[in-house]
């Protein structure tokens, strides 16, 4: 008796609620699953359709244009006839070398036509970027040559935005709500998206390119936790793998969009407006009754508990018994205003016991291989030979058997060996690829898709089994750093693309070797599969019993 009042005199001075992870899943799957649940995951999947195309445009407005360099003295009215300035152009670029142009002698009246025995120069006399067919960010700024680094720096820099993103707003988010926390990044993505656009400078560009990104990671984050906390358990991973699919729908249309709107300032505006579409489904976006509850804001909990129920077709009175007597029995836990004062968790927390630090670390690593590989592919995809728009549509169409291969192991498996498997096979095939001959450009396109097979699959996978080893209460940081080192494993991967030009089997075989440690690794985790979602540390700790 002694040491239950000890206990119950604890949790009166700390504030804390006597729910556990398992309370709160029988709490949630009491409510039911129906027409509640179809309305809220409909209008949450379809604010991805409105975001997605924003992200992977980074794709098409960064990708390289065909250019041509002037030759020293030029003169266009000296172009000997039945040449088109291109054409002329064309003719004195040589063929192994797109950033040097041959020293064409000036004859009185007539260029000569003959490239035998020219010297090569620098193209530093000026260049001109064939844009009759697309045109981007490279050939606006003029990113080639010897500023070519700056397109991958700008690459990079969307991705230093995510990882921003990734620490502020998963903050945010475990803070002020997922609700609030998606509908206000939204409005960030679109205000940033659209204002570099009408950047004069590349410098203004890239910080409002950054701050875009950021605002992308912020919806990312809010919106799947979203999806995972209120989902029942037995639907866990059907939902977060439906989540992950949409992302690759959406991005499947790109293409389409970018091959109809040529030009990249109009299909930037275009993908970056369509954000604010999603503020029409505010109503029908409820906030996390799961992070409501860790917030001790039990008042809308249960506002929202008996509208799930109404809309199911249940009797909400008997199933908030629990609950209220619960509450009851601590009156002075109800929060005096909105905002609660009780303690919030840091991402600190993460690393403060040897078994959350342990795990932590490991999820961490797995996520910067897999992000590095998955955006190294997708990004290069625009720039590989064949058709810059069938190349993408095939890195995404991919991604639909991968998600269906993940969901399918998932679910008669546990969930770390699928994961395990899939980044060893996206590395093997990235690391066979150096050894394809020259010229096998449909073999060597193979083993990227099926490179992309692998790790687009272990993407989506990490996202679920990271959200449910982590505690609500840090989830969203969790999510957050998680993130964070993703982003800095795609920060660098523009960088280790360019390492061909120096030792072309490289950077695949770094991506690969990479992919198959990181694989094994997350075998040391301990399985999540059928187990509710941890609410606390406590609750993690548990699992070992």
């Amino acid at each position: 008796m002694a040491e239950a009042q000890e206990s119950e005199a604890k949790a009166l001075k700390e504030g804390i609620t006597r729910f556990s992870q398992r309370d709160i899943t029988q709490l949630i799957e009491k409510c039911g699953c129906g027409p509640f649940q179809r309305r809220f995951y409909t209008f949450l999947y379809a604010t991805r359709l409105f975001i997605a195309m924003g992200a992977m445009s980074l794709a098409f407005i960064t990708s390289n244009v065909p250019f041509v360099c002037y030759p020293p003295n030029y003169d266009a009215s000296a172009i000997p006839p039945g040449f088109t300035e291109n054409e002329y152009l064309q003719m004195l670029q040589p063929e192994d070398d797109h950033c040097s142009v041959y020293n064409n002698t000036f004859n009185e009246i007539l260029y000569s036509t003959s490239t035998n025995n020219l010297s090569k120069l620098e193209c530093s006399y000026g260049r001109k970027f064939l844009t009759e067919n697309f045109s981007t960010v490279v050939s606006e700024f003029d990113l080639v040559c010897e500023k070519k680094w700056l397109k991958s720096t700008l690459q990079s820099v969307y991705f230093v935005g995510y990882l921003i993103g990734s620490i502020v707003f998963g903050v945010l988010s475990d803070r002020f709500g997922r609700k609030l926390t998606f509908f206000m990044t939204n409005l960030f993505f679109t205000v940033c998206g659209v204002s570099k656009i009408f950047m004069p400078s590349f410098v203004g560009f890239m910080i409002f390119h950054c701050m875009q990104g950021s605002g992308f990671m912020g919806v990312a984050i809010s919106t799947y936790a979203l999806n995972l906390e209120f989902s029942p358990s037995r639907y866990r991973t059907l939902l977060s793998f439906g989540y992950m699919s949409m992302f690759a729908f959406t991005s499947m249309l790109l293409p389409a969009f970018a091959y109809a709107i040529p030009n990249w300032h109009y299909l930037e505006l275009t993908v970056c407006l369509l954000p604010l579409v999603n503020f029409l489904f505010w109503k029908y976006i409820p906030e996390s009754p799961r992070w409501l509850i860790g917030r001790k804001r039990f008042e809308e909990t249960e506002e929202i508990l008996e509208e799930m129920m109404k809309k199911n077709k249940l009797d909400y009175q008997e199933v908030f018994t629990v609950f209220m007597n619960d509450i009851n029995r601590f009156p002075e836990k109800r929060p005096p205003r909105r905002w609660s004062t009780e303690k919030t968790y840091s991402f600190i927390d993460l690393f403060k016991t040897v078994q959350m630090a342990t795990i932590t670390v490991n999820i961490c690593f797995s996520w910067c291989v897999i992000s590095m590989l998955y955006y190294g592919v997708t990004l290069n995809s625009v720039d590989m030979a064949g058709n810059r728009y069938i190349n993408f549509l095939l890195m995404i169409l991919v991604e639909f058997p991968s998600q269906l291969a993940a969901y399918y192991l998932f679910k008669f498996f546990d969930h770390r060996k699928p994961i395990s498997f899939f980044m060893t096979f996206s590395g093997l095939n990235c690391i066979i690829s150096n050894f394809v001959a020259e010229g096998s450009f449909w073999v060597s396109l193979a083993l990227l898709v099926l490179g992309k097979f692998g790790i687009a699959a272990a993407f989506s996978s990490i996202y679920l089994l990271s959200a449910e080893i982590f505690p609500t209460v840090v989830r969203g940081n969790g999510l957050g750093i998680a993130s964070t080192f993703a982003r800095i494993g795609s920060i660098f991967a523009p960088f280790i693309l360019q390492l061909s030009s120096y030792v072309k089997w490289l950077p695949l075989s770094i991506y690969g070797l990479l992919s198959v440690i990181a694989g094994l690794l997350l075998l040391l985790l301990p399985e999540t599969k059928d187990r509710d979602l941890p609410q606390t540390f406590e609750d993690l700790k548990a699992w070992k019993k």
